[in-house]
């Protein structure tokens, strides 16, 4: 008596015909049963809070980064139009060329997005970034507090490294993942690897050819009195008083840091399905930004002790 095996062994299809009789159909089907446990291992530990609300559980508030670490004080216009349009073009140009002089940072970074529809928690999360060669590590505040992550260039075949929060890290303490791996991206709608000054400042300057002018009834808005980390910004507010047919938002809101000159903040509202009301589309803040701080290799290494990294300490 013969069983055929047909089973995904990650690259391509593992075809085996074996006697039912010997171990090796009871070996292959109990080395599947762990890569399944593992992966379902992987998605709990790197989904955290996001992906228990993807599955379920209690409705997310559109906090929005910016609740809680914009301190606002009386708003005093400095330019509309035309003329706005012009000062967001002027800085995000400085801004570019102000950081090709930086070459690390660190931050408290918040960010809340909808992903496939559903709005996932704010995150907050200490990070330091080093520019080039690449190198990443942040540890959550909230909503996995304790989470870690860790990306470096050439390391890791390009993987990113998860040393999940609580429980979690005594299943499994540490995943490996490529950034663009379905189950990171199932909880961010960006690769870690974007995470940085550099990538979000490209993002906000493009935004505005790409989606702000799309619709030459939009309006624009800048003013002062908006405060980041102790810091004076300017606020660039673009708005659509009813939906349009050229361009998906219906308001978009950047901050501009006037001391570190560089944008620190955007928060983005679409239109509804029904054309009523906006809602949340994402949100990102650098509260605390600081440029070019001192870091070494050891910053960003899973060996370093004072990381604590996979570690249930």
């Amino acid at each position: 008596m013969k069983r055929r095996l047909d089973a995904n062994a990650g690259k391509g299809r593992l075809m085996a015909t074996v006697p039912a009789q010997d171990g090796l159909w009871n070996e292959q089907r109990s080395r599947i049963k762990r890569r399944t446990w593992l992966k379902a291992a992987a998605a709990v530990a790197v989904g955290g809070a996001g992906a228990w609300f993807m599955w379920g559980g209690e409705p997310v508030a559109e906090t929005g980064a910016m609740q809680g670490a914009v301190v606002h004080h009386e708003a005093l216009t400095a330019a509309e139009g035309v003329d706005g349009v012009a000062l967001y073009r002027k800085l995000m140009a400085e801004a570019a060329k102000r950081l090709e002089t930086v070459d690390t940072i660190s931050a408290v970074f918040h960010k809340q997005e909808r992903i496939d529809g559903k709005l996932q928690p704010l995150n907050v999360m200490e990070i330091r970034v080093r520019n080039k060669p690449l190198a990443i590590y942040g540890v959550w505040r909230t909503p996995d507090a304790g989470q870690q992550v860790i990306w470096r260039d050439g390391a890791h075949d390009g993987k990113m490294l998860v040393s999940p929060a609580g429980f979690k890290r005594r299943i499994m303490p540490i995943v490996k993942l490529l950034p663009d791996d379905p189950m990171a991206m199932a909880v961010s709608r960006r690769p870690v690897t974007n995470l940085g000054i550099w990538k979000f400042t490209e993002r906000v300057a493009a935004l505005l050819d790409e989606e702000l002018l799309r619709d030459p009834a939009v309006s624009v808005k800048v003013t002062k009195g908006d405060e980041i980390s102790g810091r004076p910004c300017t606020a660039f507010k673009f708005e659509h008083v009813k939906p349009s047919p050229t361009a998906h938002f219906k308001d978009v809101t950047v901050l501009f840091d006037e001391v570190l000159r560089v944008p620190v903040a955007i928060e983005y509202h679409r239109w509804d399905d029904k054309g009523i009301a906006g809602h949340l589309e994402e949100s990102y803040l650098f509260e605390n930004l600081t440029l070019n701080v001192a870091m070494n290799d050891a910053d960003f290494d899973e060996a370093n002790p004072a990381l604590k990294f996979g570690t249930n300490k």
